[in-house]
C-alpha cells in the first residue's frame, strides 16, 4: 500500500501510473538539456531581436491606434517572459531528472522513487547549473 502522502491528487489517482525507465533518466536528462542549447537558445536573440523593434510615436488622438500598441507592447513583454521561463523550466527539469536518475541508479527494479522525492527534485529554488543555460528575459520592462 502506497502512503498517502506519496499518492497523487485524489481527482487524479484513477488515471493510472507514470512509469519511467530510471536507468535511462540520465539520458532523457542529457538529451533534453542538449536540444535545449542546441534547438532553442540558438533563436532566443531572434526573438528579442524583434520584441525590442521600436515603433514610431501615435498620435493621442488616434485613441483606438494607441490602445492597440498598448496592448501590443504587453502581448510582446509576456511572449518574452514565457519564451525566457519556458527555456529556464526546461532547464530545471533536466537537473531533476538527471538527479532522480542519480539518487536511484543503484536501487533495485522494485524501488520506486516516492512522490516528496520527485517533487523536491523539480522545485530545486537557488540551484543554478553551472553549465546550464543563463539568458535573461528580453523585451521586459
Amino acid at each position: 500500500m502506497i502512503p498517502e502522502e506519496d499518492q497523487g491528487p485524489r481527482w487524479l489517482r484513477g488515471y493510472g501510473d507514470i512509469e519511467a525507465d530510471i536507468s535511462r533518466m540520465d539520458e532523457f536528462a542529457a538529451n533534453l538539456r542538449n536540444d535545449l542549447i542546441k534547438n532553442y537558445i540558438p533563436h532566443l536573440q531572434l526573438i528579442s531581436d524583434d520584441v525590442s523593434v521600436e515603433l514610431p510615436p501615435v498620435d493621442v488622438q488616434f485613441q483606438e491606434l494607441l490602445a492597440f500598441l498598448v496592448n501590443h507592447r504587453e502581448s510582446l513583454v509576456n511572449t518574452s517572459d514565457l519564451v525566457h521561463f519556458y527555456q529556464n523550466e526546461t532547464n530545471r527539469f533536466a537537473i531533476a531528472a538527471k538527479k532522480i536518475s542519480e539518487n536511484y541508479a543503484t536501487s533495485d527494479a522494485f524501488s520506486a522513487a516516492q512522490v516528496k522525492d520527485v517533487e523536491a527534485a523539480l522545485n530545486l529554488k537557488g540551484f543554478r547549473d553551472p553549465d546550464g543555460p543563463t539568458t535573461t528575459p528580453t523585451g521586459t520592462t
